[in-house]
């Protein structure tokens, strides 16, 4: 059911932390180039990004190998390296935290 014109809908608030410098000065470059708030140019972004009909994994890497062939290697070859957590990626020896 669509809100009777002109009533206000209830609107959520979301907290970001840790957004890359760069990251930032190109949101506050695009919504001042547009005329828009930062928060009205981040609000329509996501927007965007949501709509976007984007495949998942499997389909992409579905689309690829239809396009170039399985690759030379099997299913479980990278196995090892999955992490047991799903939220976070699998941790590599070189790692360095002072990137």
């Amino acid at each position: 059911m669509q809100p009777k014109r002109g009533a206000q809908e209830e609107m959520a608030s979301l907290t970001l932390k840790k957004i890359p410098e760069a990251v930032l000065k190109g949101l506050r470059t695009l919504a001042e180039r547009e005329r828009r708030s930062l928060n009205q140019q981040a609000i329509l972004l996501l927007e965007r990004g949501l709509e976007e009909d984007r495949p998942g994994f499997l389909e992409a890497h579905e689309a690829f190998v239809r396009v170039h062939g399985a690759p030379p290697f099997g299913e479980d070859f990278f196995e090892h390296l999955r992490s047991p957590d799903t939220a976070r990626p699998a941790p590599f020896e070189d790692d360095d935290d002072d990137r």
